[in-house]
């Protein structure tokens, strides 16, 4: 999701003056989920959601760990 995505979706949430509306956690996991891992990305086995959140969690911080060590080295 881009800036102006996530923008135009929190601006149909209503009017919180100078603080941002709310999201829900499953919807931020999602959200989180499509940025870093695509929107192609699941889980075959049948889990709970919680497991599900598990999994997205431990995928996100290798590709973010591996990424920024490689450029640790250079």
């Amino acid at each position: 999701m881009e800036v102006k995505e996530f923008e135009e979706l929190i601006s149909t949430r209503g009017d919180y003056g100078l603080c941002p509306p709310p999201i829900s956690d499953r919807e931020t996991i999602e959200i989180l989920i499509d940025h870093f891992l695509g929107k192609n990305w699941y889980v075959a086995l049948s889990m709970s959601p919680e497991q599900v959140n598990t999994e997205a969690i431990y995928d996100i911080i290798s590709q973010y760990r591996s990424k920024h060590r490689t450029l640790d080295k250079i």
